[in-house]
């Protein structure tokens, strides 16, 4: 009874808060604009039956179909290994459209010449922009903008009439953000979705495309050649700037080529890897002895290497297939400890060295606990150190509303197969990772201040029930949840059977959990997975958060929540939430210890 009123009264503040806010008003005026139930699709609107052929489903194709959905089209998703396969789905489907958002693979002729079913790449350049590794020629040659361009599959890769293009500026307050991979799932992917939604809507309306002009002033794109290994070599005589920005537009595939050596003068280069997780050192450690290409030391299982002007840290490397965090591959080499900064930033700052676990504090008395994991991945160690964080955030008399940030591509991934792929028994590692990532849950929703979960970039498995704990959870629009554990084998944990349905249903629960189906933010907040979505941009869902918690942070909102919340925590309730992990935590000892899950994992890591 006592969770329900908690529920019940978490709930109708939720509401109170939202309708306040004038950001999510607006946001919330364009979001039924733009989004009409399948069942309310305007009379005489044409659905369209739109095969997509991708490489993998990967978050860009995610994102784009669910937004598709979302305007009534029906989308079947096809993984592609060869190009008959194409061949033989086209005639077999005879489908309205075809759509490639994320395919390297040369389409048939049998298929682009199809003169009743256009076949449309996504191509993540702008216009007149041809070539495999464009985003990463972007970022070597330092673009202030970038662009998306949605053309006719053509004989001629990339050469295909335009449908559509969508540009953007490249402006990130915070540099060590810029990789490859952030710029993909971040400016391309919401470019993407634009164009796409516009070549749709042109091929409804019979807007024919355009031919491919590099005479019209507009067209500033060109044929680049795809870049090589040598492209992508290392030079640590280079400054620090260079350097981070060689390493970034490789990351997070393929990854830029290096060697290091300890910082002795004596010991040898290290065998080639690629290296991933550059940070620019801004703290004066670049000071220290050492010429280019030594270790300096280790923070939190990244190194810190000298270059010619500067320092860099790198957070991963990887060697016969597998990406670890740095120092995993580095155990022949005696590297020193550097001193752990404070974990405090001042508010409204970014941290000036290697740091995945960093708070502020606003004079509102808002924190905002950053925890920007490499990919989302959760390991042993970092969930330890989140809940450390999350446990000192609790006696700081300071703070009222605690805010948790994952990272700005993902929110969090849930646990580290890679490391867990990486240890001698991964069966014992998965018991300790699923047991440090419940730790972390279970400090959340134990907290004593008031917990916001602000996921501005996707989440996945157990890394999308985390955000479940909080007492309110918001998303930035557009960000793609896939809340099950299925392509691991993996029942889950993260106290998920107690927090899902309670916020869903049970019914709901059970068909996300045996689905297995991406899902849109806007979606989340039709269901009650998420409180509230809003924000388009990084900035704007900012804005959006900084604005909700400062409205629950005020006296009268915090004191009923924390008078609720109180009121909650009966030893019937906590009763039940260590009965919920106990069931849990027993199927996935038996998961640990399963082929599928051994098979699954390490088909995943090597990738």
């Amino acid at each position: 009874m006592a969770n329900l009123l908690h529920t019940t009264t978490i709930r109708a503040i939720r509401d109170t808060v939202l309708r306040s806010s004038k950001i999510y008003k607006s946001s919330a005026i364009e979001l039924q604009r733009n989004t009409v139930p399948l069942a309310q699709t305007a009379a005489g609107e044409r659905s369209l039956d739109i095969m997509f052929f991708v490489q993998k489903h990967n978050s860009l194709s995610q994102r784009v179909a669910q937004e598709l959905t979302e305007k009534n089209h029906q989308i079947s998703v096809h993984e592609i290994s060869n190009s008959d396969e194409m061949k033989t789905l086209t005639t077999k489907k005879n489908p309205d459209l075809i759509l490639c958002p994320f395919l390297t693979k040369r389409v048939p002729d049998e298929v682009y010449m199809n003169p009743v079913t256009p076949c449309l790449i996504v191509h993540p350049g702008i216009e007149g922009d041809r070539g495999m590794t464009s985003i990463d020629w972007a970022l070597k040659e330092n673009a202030g903008s970038w662009g998306v361009t949605v053309m006719q599959a053509d004989k001629v890769m990339d050469a295909g009439d335009i449908w559509s293009t969508r540009n953007f500026q490249i402006n990130r307050p915070n540099i060590n953000s810029l990789t490859k991979s952030s710029l993909y799932v971040n400016e391309v992917t919401n470019a993407a979705v634009e164009a796409c939604l516009q070549a749709v809507d042109n091929f409804l309306n019979n807007i024919a495309p355009r031919s491919l002009d590099y005479a019209m002033a507009h067209v500033h794109g060109r044929l680049r050649p795809t870049m090589k290994k040598s492209d992508r070599q290392i030079d640590w005589e280079q400054p620090a700037e260079d350097v981070a920005r060689q390493v970034r537009m490789s990351d997070s595939s393929p990854g830029a080529m290096a060697s290091v050596k300890q910082s002795n003068g004596e010991s040898k280069w290290s065998d080639k890897m690629r290296v991933f997780g550059a940070h620019i050192e801004e703290l004066g450690l670049e000071n220290s002895k050492g010429a280019p290409g030594e270790v300096l030391g280790q923070r939190d299982d990244a190194i810190l290497v000298k270059c010619g002007e500067g320092s860099v840290w790198l957070s991963h490397l990887k060697k016969d297939k597998l990406k670890l965090p740095a120092t995993s591959w580095l155990k022949n080499m005696d590297i020193p400890q550097l001193p752990a900064p404070s974990v405090e930033v001042p508010h409204g700052m970014f941290p000036k060295t290697f740091q995945e676990i960093w708070t502020t504090v606003s004079p509102r008395g808002v924190c905002h606990v950053n925890f920007d994991f490499y990919n989302g991945a959760m390991s042993t160690g970092q969930c330890r150190r989140l809940d450390y964080v999350l446990s000192e955030v609790g006696k700081d008399e300071r703070v009222k509303v605690i805010v948790l940030k994952g990272g700005l591509n993902f929110f969090s991934n849930g646990i580290h197969l890679n490391v867990i792929e990486s240890c001698q028994d991964p069966s014992e590692e998965s018991w300790r990772n699923i047991n440090a990532i419940n730790d972390v849950v279970q400090r959340i929703f134990m907290s004593d201040k008031v917990t916001i979960s602000a996921v501005r970039g996707n989440a996945g498995a157990g890394g999308a029930m985390v955000a479940l704990a909080s007492d309110f959870t918001l998303a930035r629009e557009g960000v793609v949840f896939n809340p099950h554990y299925r392509t691991m084998h993996l029942f889950g944990s993260e106290y998920h059977t107690y927090f899902l349905p309670n916020k869903v249903g049970k019914a709901k629960a059970e068909q996300l959990l045996n689905n297995a189906v991406p899902m849109l933010s806007n979606e989340a907040v039709r269901i009650g997975f998420v409180d509230g979505a809003c924000g388009r941009t990084h900035q704007d869902f900012e804005a959006f958060v900084e604005d909700v918690a400062n409205k629950v942070a005020s006296p009268s909102i915090m004191k009923e929540v924390l008078k609720s919340k109180e009121r909650n925590k009966t030893s019937q309730w906590l009763n039940s939430l260590q009965k919920h992990r106990a069931h849990e935590l027993e199927k996935m000892a038996s998961n640990f210890q399963s082929n599928d899950y051994h098979q699954a994992r390490k088909s995943f890591v090597y990738h």
